[in-house]
């Protein structure tokens, strides 16, 4: 018997989205962690560091935010929820 198998070849084009689905999910994961070492830093700095501290904090928030708007664009089929969904938990 003759089993026929298909085989499946992403365009450039995909392999490229996948990539850059990859790297958005990473690096949105990645500032997730740096955002929480941040918090850390914060409940531990006092006097003149502090706002030093606070204003790593806020752009630390920021870059997360616009990271995980990236990552929901590219790897997600509402974005929409799932940004709201993201904002809940955190």
């Amino acid at each position: 018997m003759w089993f026929l198998t298909e085989v499946c070849v992403m365009s450039k084009d995909d392999l490229l989205r996948e990539e850059q689905g990859e790297t958005a999910r990473e690096l949105a994961e990645l500032l997730r962690l740096v955002q929480e070492m941040g918090r850390r830093l914060s409940n531990e700095t006092h006097g003149e560091m502090y706002d030093d501290v606070r204003m790593l904090i806020s752009l630390l928030h920021q870059a997360r935010a616009q990271a995980d708007v990236i990552d929901a664009k590219l790897n997600s089929a509402d974005p929409v929820a799932d940004l709201m969904k993201r904002r809940q938990q955190h």
